[in-house]
């Protein structure tokens, strides 16, 4: 039996990585450290309630060091407010530095779709509107503003610095709408 699993083990070699390798050691680990665990014949689980409810305390009463209690205040959480509402006025210089292009659709209630060339500031993680198109009809082929115009037109949002700066994807697109 063990010649055959070699062969077998040999011709469909386990290619998954290290690390997907060592989760399942680990959970087959935590699962054989259950005491009430049990396997019908039928392939079935059970465990007793009371013995995860226990496992599950004392894993919070470990862990409750990294939960913030949203009942009290902290001094980072209120700068960060702060300096949000201050960001969506202006950009900073550091929100320009590096950024990632994000494409964002909406479809609108009229059947026409929407394409937002949205930047994603690298430094703080907030969104802005570069370009947008609007798609409509029954055409085929995409607008002229898919093609490198759209390049062109980033290009020149990011230099202008006319941009605004918001913490959702969904808040820059809509303020972008309120603003046509």
């Amino acid at each position: 039996m063990i010649t055959l699993q070699r062969f077998i083990a040999w011709l469909f070699p386990d290619r998954r990585t290290g690390h997907e390798k060592a989760r399942e050691r680990e959970f087959i680990k935590a699962a054989n450290s259950l005491k009430t665990l049990r396997v019908t014949p039928e392939g079935g689980m059970s465990i007793d309630p009371e013995e995860l409810r226990e496992q599950i305390v004392s894993a919070r009463e470990q862990l409750k060091h990294l939960v913030h209690n949203p009942g009290t205040r902290s001094g980072p959480c209120q700068t960060v407010a702060t300096d949000e509402v201050a960001q969506e006025a202006a950009p900073s210089a550091e929100e320009l530095q590096d950024c990632i292009e994000v494409v964002a659709w909406r479809r609108l209630s009229g059947g026409a779709t929407v394409r937002y060339v949205c930047l994603q500031s690298t430094h703080t993680g907030r969104y802005s509107v570069a370009t947008a198109c609007l798609f409509s009809g029954t055409s085929e082929s995409l607008p002229t503003c898919v093609d490198g115009n759209t390049h062109r037109q980033v290009a020149n949002a990011l230099q202008g610095g006319e941009l605004h700066w918001y913490a959702t994807v969904n808040k820059a697109m809509d303020t972008w709408d309120a603003e046509l």
